[in-house]
């Protein structure tokens, strides 16, 4: 079977082959002069095929204001019936997120597959006289494929760091947009408005449009206005032309922003619909920007991560206080800060001290995070402010000095802000576990030991490893690895093979399922392969399976690494790229029936149920991943009802004479014809089900098996 470009990774594969390149993002930058940048770019498009040449090209430079005005002036387009692809950054949950087509994401196969196709084009590229690309670079050229690929009429460019370099100004756009200008990198741009403005202009092209704001500095507008008459380029203004009525819940420069991104609109398009055109304008949310998380206490997320962007932050947080004054707080608000290396940490905070109650500094698990202790030495003199190293902590914090009636705002990076969109649990993409999910597990193992009157102990400085003693013997916990298994029970009841080979010959109900051998495997492995070929497993597989069924590899984890394929050509594509990706010891796949109905978590210890919850989504399987819980709208729900805790109860025992576990979890099906084990999991983790719970069940869950195991 020939292999297609889409079978030479997955997903997880994908990700990580981008992670690895050079990345200025995390202090990674590509070796080499500032004059090679922009060749190299020229040279990834070439070997992309030129695809920027086949849509309408749009860039919007600036300081404040980019994501915004770019993803409005998309959204825009597509209710004027265009199709229009939209390039942004940073992301906030997934690198997805920086590449949408009509306002959506692509899915992880087309991601996976455009990254393939990067990868096949790009063979040796490292050889050539620029060197290797960087991950911005990448996801630029993989932004002007995908927007080719996908056939759209408009795409806009966000431009990443500056202008005059940045991977997006290596081609001719038709239009450039430029946002206010402010003091930002000024280490790489300049220390002036206008040292900063020169190299931002260098994304205008002579003989083409500038449409920029009124609310520029003087200063920066007169260098735009000589700069343009110098290189003809036509400047256009957006002032306030635009009328858009009262605009709730929005600060001053969102109007700012959407008089730019209506201006650009019209430019680009004849004929603007004014009434469609202003409920955009009405509709249109940006993810972490004055972006409301709750309401009692009220706490906002804006990402303004220089002194221009907080100093107006600020400005709209008095004026909420003065339009909703709160007595016990006298108008000021709990402020968590974060900053970023290579951003003005200490004019954040002066600009933000006004409005600020106390201001707790903290920070993300972002690599070029400053910590607490930097931005303590930063602080204004005067200004109260705690440090607390963990985000997820500083956020409750904040939430605790706040109370009810209180206001809490999260600034200074948007990397904080990512981590606190996913403490208040709002809709987002995710690529995988987080560090905060995979520790939930030991908050609440300590927080049930404390109870229990064992001594805890962190045994690890990065806090992943604990130790309760006080009993028979210590106990220690690593993560989400708990001790109350066996090592080698759990090892086995890990390997999704042995599972259900053991739980069908124990007359468990379990979908029908196929184990396969890596027919590519090297020759050590002969005695085990079940195949000569792929073509060979498909040909079985379509005589004893139904479409749609399932692709499972053997350890998967998550659901990374489960596939829902709906035709013969699919599955060998899918099976050709797992076997020719797998590790030396990694060869067996499993293809299985596919159950549908809802789905369910079993929480158990030996033959004991402890808990059960409902997985639920209003979106399952909408980008080929099967979980509830892993789509933007996915909840736990804790199963009450009587009528389905008892044979719940009854296959728990069932699955405790297969495998002997002092603690795990059974994730099931309920379809027509009963319940059908998925498959057992012996690390279960507790985070998204405490997220929407609490941690009062899985602290009592804890102490069962405390009480049971160390006491």
């Amino acid at each position: 079977m020939s292999r297609t470009l889409s079978q030479y990774m997955d997903y997880f594969r994908a990700k990580r082959y981008l992670d690895a390149l050079p990345d200025w993002e995390v202090g990674r930058p590509v070796p080499g002069p500032l004059a090679d940048y922009l060749p190299r770019m020229r040279a990834l498009l070439a070997r992309l095929g030129s695809p920027q040449t086949r849509f309408r090209s749009v860039i919007v430079g600036g300081t404040n204001g980019k994501g915004m005005v770019a993803s409005l002036l998309a959204a825009i387009l597509k209710a004027q019936g265009h199709k229009a692809g939209l390039y942004t950054s940073p992301h906030l949950h997934t690198q997805r997120e920086r590449i949408r087509i009509d306002g959506e994401i692509l899915s992880k196969e087309q991601w996976a597959t455009a990254v393939s196709h990067l990868d096949d084009c790009t063979r040796d590229f490292g050889r050539e006289a620029l060197g290797s690309f960087s991950k911005f670079e990448a996801l630029t050229g993989l932004a002007a494929y995908l927007c080719a690929q996908q056939g759209v009429e408009f795409g806009v460019f966000e431009v990443g760091l500056g202008g005059r370099y940045d991977a997006t100004n290596a081609w001719d756009s038709e239009l450039a947009v430029l946002t206010a200008i402010g003091l930002d990198h000024v280490a790489l741009l300049g220390n002036t408005l206008e040292e900063i403005a020169a190299d931002k202009l260098h994304i205008a092209r002579p003989g083409r449009t500038l449409v920029t704001t009124a609310a520029q500095a003087p200063e920066v507008m007169a260098l735009l206005r000589q700069t343009c008459a110098t290189r003809e380029v036509e400047l256009q203004i957006a002032g306030t032309e635009w009328h858009l009525g009262q605009l709730t819940g929005r600060p001053a420069t969102y109007a700012e922003n959407a008089r730019l991104a209506l201006k650009a609109g019209q430019w680009l398009v004849r004929g603007l619909e004014d009434k469609v055109a202003h409920q955009v304008v009405a509709a249109h949310r940006w993810p972490g920007r004055f972006e409301v998380a709750q309401e009692k206490p009220l706490v906002l997320l804006d990402g303004a991560h220089n002194p221009a962007a907080a100093k107006a932050l600020a400005g709209e947080l008095q004026r909420l206080s003065a339009e909703r004054p709160v007595a016990h707080t006298g108008g000021a608000w709990v402020l968590v800060v974060g900053a970023g290396t290579g951003h003005d940490a200490a004019g954040i905070l002066r600009a933000l001290a006004p409005v600020a109650q106390r201001v707790l500094l903290t920070s993300s698990d972002h690599p070029r995070a400053l910590a607490p202790a930097v931005l303590a030495d930063l602080a204004p003199d005067g200004l109260a402010v705690e440090q607390v190293p963990a985000s997820s902590q500083a956020l409750k914090r904040a939430l605790a000095l706040a109370r009810r009636k209180g206001r809490v705002c999260v600034a200074g990076s948007l990397h904080l802000v990512a981590r606190a969109r996913e403490f208040f649990a709002l809709p987002g993409e995710r690529d995988g576990i987080t560090e905060d999910m995979a520790l939930e597990n030991l908050a609440c193992v300590a927080a049930a030991g404390r109870r229990r009157g064992l001594v805890c102990e962190w045994i690890s400085p990065d806090r992943t490893r604990l130790k309760l003693a006080g009993g028979p013997r210590p106990l220690r916990f690593w993560r989400n690895k708990h001790p109350f298994n066996d090592y080698v029970e759990a090892r086995l009841a890990e390997d999704k093979a042995y599972q259900y080979e053991d739980f069908a010959a124990a007359g468990l109900p379990v979908p029908y399922t196929l184990k396969l051998f890596n027919p590519l495997a090297d020759a050590r492995f002969d005695r085990y392969k079940t195949h000569a070929s792929v073509a060979e497993i498909v040909e079985e597989v379509v005589a004893r399976f139904e479409f749609p069924l399932l692709v499972k590899k053997c350890h998967s984890s998550l659901a990374q690494g489960v596939f829902l394929e709906r035709d013969a050509a699919s599955l060998g594509q899918r099976l050709e790229a797992l076997f020719a990706n797998s590790a030396f010891l990694d060869n067996i796949a499993l293809v299985q029936q596919y159950v549908a109905g809802p789905e369910y978590r079993i929480v158990a210890s030996r033959d004991e149920l402890l808990l059960a919850y409902r997985k639920e989504s209003e979106s399952v399987g909408a980008d080929g991943d099967l979980n509830p819980l892993h789509q933007a709208t996915g909840r736990a729900v804790r199963v009450e009802d009587a009528a389905l805790l008892a044979p719940m109860q009854e296959l728990t025992a069932q699955v405790a004479q297969v495998y002997a576990l002092g603690f795990y979890a059974i994730d099931l099906i309920h379809s027509a014809a009963g319940f059908s084990i998925i498959e057992i999991n012996p690390n279960p983790m507790c985070y998204v089900y405490n997220r929407d719970n609490g941690r009062r069940d899985f602290i009592w869950l804890y102490e069962r098996l405390l009480t049971q195991f160390a006491l």
